[in-house]
């Protein structure tokens, strides 16, 4: 009974794995079309983001990119020999 019990369930499983391959071939057979058009206007939508994108890292003015960074320490300039030294406190 055992052997006969395990074929009944791979012949299942084989039947079930059949059925779905065809429902999914179906379904792109079926919705062909419609799945081009929708994968077209995705591609479009993507190349338009992407030209947006790039359109404005062009017009970004560089000067702005990154703020001055202030040293937040006092400075003290003194004058020796002519020579101009800047000391950190």
């Amino acid at each position: 009974m055992g052997g006969t019990a395990k074929m009944n369930a791979m012949r299942s499983a084989v039947v079930v794995v059949g059925a779905l391959a065809f429902g999914y071939l179906t379904l792109q057979l079926g919705f062909k079309p419609y799945l081009e058009k929708a994968q077209l206007e995705q591609q479009r939508q993507e190349q338009a983001l992407l030209q947006a994108q790039s359109a404005s890292r062009d017009s970004f003015d560089d000067s702005h990119e990154f703020p001055e960074v202030l040293d937040s320490k006092p400075s003290i300039r003194s004058s020796d020999d002519n020579v101009e030294t800047i000391l950190l406190v």
